[in-house]
């Protein structure tokens, strides 16, 4: 078996729903959010509900819910970031269910794929 080396971007997003937010509203936008697999040089898209186990401390200062998005390149990431999917989907989908500016970070990364990477 032969791993190789890749080089991806990742886009995270960290945000806050606000409290009076339904159900319903957060099921759209992580349809929509998922949607955007779509998107030319998108591997994967993730998006999720932030916890806290028992056993852990609490560090997420209020943060709820996560978005990650990984791409083959940073002209993928401009892509992406520039595409009417992209942007419909934060007016529309996101922006209006949030209780505060969210906090997005890119950055490149290494990942080995081996040959049983799913």
């Amino acid at each position: 078996m032969d791993d190789k080396t890749v080089t991806v971007i990742d886009h995270i997003v960290l945000f806050k729903v606000r409290p009076d937010v339904t159900e319903d509203e957060i099921h759209r936008m992580r349809q929509g959010v998922l949607s955007l697999k779509a998107i030319p040089g998108v591997l994967t898209i993730t998006v999720g509900e932030t916890f806290v186990e028992e056993w852990m401390p609490d560090r997420r200062n209020g943060i709820t819910h996560t978005l990650s998005v990984r791409l083959v390149s940073k002209d993928a990431l401009k892509v992406y970031q520039d595409h009417p999917m992209h942007v419909k989907a934060k007016d529309e989908l996101l922006v209006p269910l949030l209780a505060g500016p969210p906090m997005a970070i890119d950055y490149e990364s290494e990942v080995v794929v081996g040959d049983d990477a799913p």
